[in-house]
């Protein structure tokens, strides 16, 4: 038992670290996080529908874990601006509204995650992890886990803390990477809402950056009144519960005005209180945080390790620009296969013109005759993604091919049928030069979200 425990131990580790609490080292998505994303791609890209169809899919098909933690992750999406919610998501306040029960809410998915998440979706490695096949990452030029505001918090073997940021920032982080950090250094810093960031020490946020972690100071945003003083943020993972706990022995009261943004009112009790000495008071002792990040990810064998934001950058850029580019190669191999089909049209035409031959057999029969007295192959270019060169290919077109062709359509239809070679060879140089500007591609296209 003692040699056996810990290996079931580590197994069971391993297993929860990836199938539930650390984000992946590719997009920075908890894997709850990227079924519920898959599901909305899958039932609501398009039209809202209710959040229960949602969990319902999502439940069935990818994370047979409980509708509970399914629905705070949808609404965490919601919050962090990955979809659109209508009904009752929660609101921010001195005590937090929930969210209505997802048999009342309804959502979608946000377009700007279906244009930059899904658009090479069926480009990436899928698995049978506990149900359905599912994508090991979604294909983003930007880690979509670290999109949004706050931080990412994951509990299990290991306690991870990492910042998320603007889509803008990652991507000027990103090009400065890509760029061999030619310009002088680009320091982006976390998204957090109506709250200032304050290094503790100089360089906390490149360690952050480079290394994976560092301290940062958070301090909510406020106001001082000429009779109180208004709260208008919060640090991430905190609550206003301390501050309410001790109302009494601050002699205050504390009104929520709250709705879509924290808004709390401070009353002092008493007339002629120093509002700048308590509001001191107030933010040292009960509103500003000092967050120590431990960037931890999880790899896809469920080993987890500490990783600093430009690594977890350029591995998410490069899966993503490997599948950008399986999908230029695709493009590219259906344009080839087009060529050869309309040449195989055209064989099939010369041979019903010459030989008025109607039926299958027989123009099989005609083109072993013709085979015997032509050279009939075709040359195709292929590209080789492994060593990235083209090759060339010799094809010839053999009997089945003929017969395929034939059993496609009709014989009447292949004689009528439009053979434009001249078109489909431009789309094909199109489509190789795509594959040949790949990297210039998609290091353009980050450009622009910047």
């Amino acid at each position: 038992m003692e040699k056996i425990i810990p290996i079931y131990y580590s197994d069971y580790g391993r297993y929860i670290n990836r199938f539930r609490a650390i984000p992946s080292y590719i997009d920075g998505l908890k894997i709850v996080e990227r079924r519920l994303l898959l599901t909305l791609h899958e039932v609501a890209k398009n039209d809202l529908v209710k959040s229960a169809r949602v969990i319902g899919t999502a439940l069935a098909k990818y994370h047979p874990h409980g509708d509970v933690s399914l629905y705070g992750t949808l609404v965490n999406l919601v919050d962090q601006g990955y979809a659109i919610g209508q009904g009752n998501w929660g609101s921010p306040g001195l005590n937090d509204d929930e969210a209505a029960a997802y048999r009342y809410s309804e959502i979608k998915l946000e377009k700007w995650v279906e244009e930059l998440a899904f658009k090479y979706i069926d480009y990436v490695p899928y698995e049978e992890f506990e149900l359905d096949p599912e994508p090991i990452y979604l294909p983003c030029p930007l880690p979509i886990g670290l999109i949004g505001h706050g931080v990412i918090i994951g509990i299990s073997f290991y306690r991870t803390l990492i910042p998320k940021f603007k889509i803008s920032d990652l991507a000027k982080r990103l090009v400065y990477l890509l760029e061999k950090k030619k310009a002088p250094n680009i320091e982006i810093f976390p998204n957090f809402k109506d709250c200032d960031i304050y290094e503790l020490e100089p360089n906390q946020m490149n360690s952050i950056l480079t290394n994976g972690t560092g301290t940062l100071n958070i301090v909510p945003h406020g106001d001082l009144e000429s009779k109180c003083i208004r709260i208008r943020g919060r640090a991430p993972n905190a609550s206003f519960a301390s501050l309410q706990k001790d109302a009494d022995k601050l002699e205050i009261n504390l009104l929520d005005e709250s709705s879509s943004t924290i808004n709390i009112v401070v009353e002092p009790k008493k007339r002629g209180v120093d509002l700048q000495t308590l509001g001191q008071k107030i933010w040292d002792e009960y509103l500003i945080k000092n967050l120590n990040f431990n960037n931890i990810f999880c790899d896809n064998d469920g080993r987890v390790k500490t990783y600093g934001i430009d690594e977890i950058l350029t591995n998410n850029y490069t899966c993503w620009e490997y599948a950008v580019k399986l999908k230029f190669i695709d493009d590219y191999n259906k344009l080839s296969n087009k060529k050869v089909e309309l040449m195989i049209v055209q064989i099939i035409r010369y041979i019903f013109e010459t030989y008025k031959s109607n039926k299958v057999e027989e123009i099989v029969s005609k083109y072993q005759e013709l085979k015997k007295t032509h050279d009939i192959r075709i040359e195709i270019d292929i590209f080789n993604i492994d060593n990235n060169t083209w090759s060339k290919e010799i094809r010839t077109i053999e009997d089945k091919d003929i017969i395929d062709v034939c059993n496609k359509r009709s014989i009447k239809n292949l004689i009528e049928t439009v053979i434009d070679i001249q078109k489909v060879e431009s789309d094909l140089l199109s489509a190789k030069s795509s594959i040949d500007n790949c990297e210039i591609n998609c290091f353009n296209f980050v450009k622009q979200l910047i």
